[in-house]
């Protein structure tokens, strides 16, 4: 575990995500460390079927624990997560939650969530590990704009021993060069990167 994974999860390329995924990785290297940025778009990832396979017991692992393992490339955007040692996302909010194709590939982690109800060792046996975010919503105003991403980011991390760091979060970024028009925001994002890596020692 010696680098960093940053989950850029717009559907956009060049954007507000995919710049603050730049910064975050910008921190993690200022820090000492070295970061892959992986842009969810980029990636197959079919629904998930809810065909209970990953529920039968059986010890399998890789990508056979999901039916769809061979099929796509969902387990290419897992495996990361199994030996990082910073993880990161940069994702947009719609509709008040995580866009579509980052979603669909949440809900494609039951696989972990079974296997990890089975005891499996190499799943139980991964380190404790904090998660950062930042989120980013078009939207200026709304009590619960980032409630719903969260607590769904956190549930999806459990299953990776990972505990999501309170997130940071920008509203009224829609354009995509609004966050680089906001003061400070580099610098707080950069920030980020670098106490993800520094803290994960």
């Amino acid at each position: 575990m010696n680098r960093a994974v940053i989950y850029a999860c717009s559907h956009r390329r060049g954007g507000n995500s995919d710049r603050a995924a730049r910064w975050l990785a910008r921190g993690v290297c200022e820090a000492g460390g070295e970061a892959d940025i992986i842009f969810v778009r980029e990636h197959d990832v079919r629904p998930c079927l809810a065909c209970g396979y990953c529920d039968e017991p059986g010890g399998r692992r890789g990508r056979d624990l999901c039916v769809l393992g061979h099929d796509d490339e969902a387990w290419a955007l897992f495996e990361p997560m199994l030996s990082a040692r910073a993880v990161l996302f940069a994702s947009p909010i719609y509709f008040y939650h995580l866009p579509s194709m980052f979603k669909t590939w949440i809900d494609r982690s039951q696989q972990f969530w079974a296997a990890k109800a089975e005891g499996a060792p190499w799943l139980t046996g991964l380190p404790e590990r904090s998660a950062r975010a930042v989120f980013m919503a078009g939207r200026p105003r709304g009590d619960t704009l980032f409630d719903g991403a969260a607590v769904t980011l956190r549930y999806f991390l459990h299953n990776f021993s990972m505990t999501l760091a309170e997130p940071l979060t920008f509203r009224g970024v829609d354009e995509p060069g609004d966050i680089a028009a906001r003061d400070h925001c580099r610098e707080n994002i950069t920030a980020l990167g670098r106490t993800a890596w520094e803290e994960s020692r």
